[in-house]
């Protein structure tokens, strides 16, 4: 019976958020339905069974993997110990500036042509709205010499690269995480807000930047943490899969609430502190689980989604472009200069129906 109140709880808040609110809010009875179904029992009100987490109810099962972690399982060089060294820095991008919004883009090394379109779409506005805006290619290592060399070229003419010490590969895509992180607290630690993206993700400049501004003067400049956020997930344990996870690195049957890895959008505080407690928490090589799943968790943060989020660039080349971002799932170049024009075009007039 307890069951299905829960249950009723969960769908009652869910329709109420989705009809009468502009974001949809990770809520504690969704929270608690997700953990509920990971662990496969009753979390009992009994003190030897669960661990109030703040505010959370978690199994501990879970507290002991994750939160209670031994000193062995805390050695990763670069998550736990941040041992980054830069091949490529750009250390006065945001030096004695006013920087409203950084985004820092997630990129292979190889991918010359996906940084050159982001420079010439989105990437190349520097101001809007007397807002200041700055953005950094975020690179692991290659052992390709002639690869590294070109990079360094494009580096010197372009001075948005930076390069970390660990192979750019999938999955090391947490190191690359953390480096971001790494980098901005070292060296932009003075943006307002900060944009984590895939170079599949074209930015709507025009609508983010009077969107963040009212943010800041609201004074809703903490503890911001945005995204398309993933609540019924589970682990992939087919082998061949490219997703494939073993119960060794995470032995449960769902994950958690956690933020899609496309885009997300930040609060600089937010980068900090995600930055200091990724040294507390165990390595897993899923970089939205563990950045916003696990980390987002220690800290208490809620993972909010507004309802005019995202859209795919496929739908929207010709449409009123009144989503903050567009995702260019087939990677097409052309749909995301169509998509690009299409935003600038409406730069001025855009009047779209929802409100700030």
């Amino acid at each position: 019976m307890k069951f299905v109140q829960r249950v009723t709880l969960v769908v009652f808040w869910g329709f109420t958020l989705l009809f009468f609110n502009k974001t949809v809010i990770i809520s504690f009875s969704t929270y608690y339905q997700t953990v509920y179904n990971s662990f496969g029992k009753t979390l009992q009100n009994d003190t030897n069974k669960i661990l109030l987490f703040h505010g959370r109810n978690i199994s501990t099962q879970f507290e002991s993997f994750y939160i209670n972690a031994s000193d062995n399982e805390l050695m990763d060089p670069f998550i736990h110990q941040h041992r980054y060294e830069l091949l490529l820095n750009q250390n006065v991008k945001c030096k004695g500036k006013n920087v409203f919004l950084l985004m820092f883009v997630h990129m292979a090394p190889v991918n010359f042509d996906g940084r050159n379109l982001i420079r010439s779409t989105f990437g190349s506005i520097l101001k809007f709205q007397n807002k200041r805006i700055e953005h950094v290619f975020v690179l692991g290592k290659t052992e390709n010499v002639t690869l590294q060399l070109e990079i360094e070229h494009e580096s010197k003419r372009y001075m948005d690269i930076i390069q970390g010490n660990f192979i750019d590969s999938y999955r090391n895509l947490t190191y690359k995480l953390i480096f971001s992180l790494f980098w901005v607290n070292n060296f932009c630690n003075n943006a307002k807000f900060v944009i984590k993206m895939d170079d599949d993700i074209i930015i709507n400049i025009p609508l983010i930047i009077p969107y963040l501004a009212e943010k800041l003067k609201a004074g809703k400049t903490v503890n911001v943490l945005e995204c398309k956020t993933i609540t019924k997930n589970i682990p992939v344990r087919e082998r061949n899969n490219k997703w494939f996870i073993t119960p060794e690195e995470y032995p449960f049957t769902k994950f958690l609430p956690y933020c899609a890895g496309h885009s997300s959008i930040m609060s600089i505080d937010v980068v900090r502190k995600m930055y200091r407690a990724s040294k507390n928490v165990p390595y897993l090589w899923l970089e939205d689980v563990y950045g916003s799943g696990f980390l987002s968790l220690l800290l208490k943060l809620n993972m909010c989604m507004p309802k005019f989020y995202f859209e795919p660039v496929i739908s929207s080349l010709y449409d009123k472009p009144c989503s903050l971002f567009y995702l260019n799932i087939l990677k097409n170049d052309t749909n995301a200069l169509v998509l690009w024009h299409t935003i600038t075009q409406y730069e001025k007039r855009v009047n779209c129906t929802f409100r700030y």
